[in-house]
């Protein structure tokens, strides 16, 4: 989508100042989202939309050698590298402080008075500082790291020679960005998990905890970009995907992209235009740390749209053959985007509403029945956002207090499908007439109910 792009001068009166911030915000978050389907996009600062993924349910081939094959002369060389690399990266010790604070890192020596301590950053560096025994409540010992580098580490760890290699049981990380932004990734991924499972509790089918889940989390547009066009061309100018083939989440930081600084640099062509207006700077300033926060905004909505997209199919609760259509799996990732799985979701609302008013909305019944290899690209660049934002009202829609039993069996009806003759069967009737068995309802039924949530929404 090519959003209209606005301009506004500083030069304002102080009781327009605050509007034509969001006139300019709106302008930098057009270069910031891009065109195509990688983001939605308003006039509002919050409407940044953290859904680069359209689609990315990837499915290429799984990696070329076979897991349990033993390991060649040179794969135990780099495991013996990586397993060295991971020990001296793990942190010994945790210092807890009286104010609530607390250290992981090395204790390099002691004295009556004071602790001298390492706080690392795992492969990014460490600070080496002293703190007075007064300040220290306890030092407790770390143990050790419970998992060991597997066959399938070291194949998947030599694919990227040059990344850093990352553990953290059930995510297995290689990477070209930093140790911290790499925990960030993790911190939204667990926080994701142990959502997800309480949300979804009735649908896993998978016993235990879930493993081998690989990340690949690039810092470098050029390199993501190369890699997509080699994986999945479809995606290459995506902020991320996930390949069901390989289990593997594919995730580009936003904060190096193109884009992003494109973004910045308008905002700072405009500083040295306006630098002799009063208004100006603060404005600018409040300008570059929204634009900051969207970006790490689409970040975390990229990583929990494509971690859950993972999730559904780790947790064998879509189809192994694929038979959803488009809406269920992209409405129920949508729904897994916001900070809390299932809250309102307001730049989605709002674009719908939108639609509507105008009369804008994909009918209900081309929704429903949209099943295509490419998603919802097949629709065409104009209603691609819609549909999505669209999608995620539905799910939204059918996740509300009664409907949720009867909208997770529709999703179990997909997911339980074993025989031949059941796949030919659902891939020859319209899926909408499969939900509405489900919700025991009938066509007209249904419209009137979807009609009245939107209005609503």
């Amino acid at each position: 989508m090519h959003p209209t792009n606005k301009q506004a001068g500083f030069a304002l009166p102080p009781n327009v100042a605050r509007a034509s911030r969001v006139i300019l915000l709106g302008s930098a978050i057009v270069v910031l989202s891009g065109c195509g389907p990688s983001t939605v996009s308003t006039d509002q600062p919050a409407a940044l939309q953290a859904v680069p993924e359209r689609g990315q349910r990837v499915a290429v081939g799984p990696m070329g050698t076979d897991a349990n094959r033993p390991l060649a002369p040179e794969e135990l060389t780099r495991k013996h590298q990586l397993e060295t690399e991971l020990a001296a990266e793990r942190p010994t010790h945790r210092l807890k402080f009286r104010d609530g604070h607390v250290l992981d890192g090395w204790v390099i020596s002691e004295s009556p008075t004071t602790i001298r301590f390492r706080d690392g950053f795992g492969y990014s560096g460490y600070v080496v500082e002293s703190y007075r025994w007064g300040d220290v409540v306890t030092v407790e010992v770390l143990p050790a790291a419970p998992f060991q580098v597997t066959p399938r580490d070291v194949r998947f760890s030599a694919e990227f020679p040059r990344f850093h290699f990352v553990k953290s049981p059930p995510y297995t990380i290689v990477t070209d960005e930093s140790y911290g932004e790499v925990q960030k990734t993790l911190g939204v991924l667990t926080d994701l998990r142990e959502q997800f499972r309480h949300h979804f509790a009735p649908l896993i089918r998978r016993e235990g905890e879930l493993r081998d889940v690989d990340v690949v989390f690039f810092g470098s547009e050029d390199a993501f970009r190369t890699y997509a066009l080699r994986v999945a061309p479809s995606f290459v100018n995506s902020a991320g995907f996930f390949s069901s083939g390989e289990n593997r989440l594919v995730l580009l930081n936003q904060l190096n992209t193109s884009r992003y600084f494109q973004a910045r640099g308008r905002l700072e062509e405009r500083s040295r235009r306006y630098h002799d207006s009063p208004e100006a700077g603060p404005q600018l300033a409040a300008l570059r740390s929204d634009i900051t926060s969207e970006a790490k905004l689409i970040n975390e909505r990229l990583i929990r749209h494509e971690g859950a997209h993972q999730l559904f199919h780790a947790y064998h609760i879509h189809s192994r053959y694929g038979l959803e259509p488009t809406w269920l799996t992209e409405g129920l990732a949508q729904y897994c985007e916001t900070a809390e799985i299932g809250r309102y979701h307001a730049p989605l609302a709002e674009r719908v509403t939108r639609a509507q008013k105008a009369g804008q909305l994909l009918p209900l019944k081309t929704l429903l029945n949209h099943r295509d290899a490419s998603g919802f690209f097949a629709l065409g660049e104009g209603r691609i956002e819609l549909a999505y934002a669209e999608s995620w009202a539905l799910v939204y829609m059918l996740m509300q207090g009664d409907t949720r039993p009867q909208f997770f069996n529709y999703v179990k009806s997909y997911r339980d499908i074993s025989t031949y003759r059941q796949i030919t069967a659902v891939e020859r009737a319209e899926p909408e007439t499969l939900l509405e068995a489900q919700l025991k309802v009938d066509r007209n039924t249904l419209e009137q109910r979807w009609d009245s949530f939107i209005t609503h929404l």
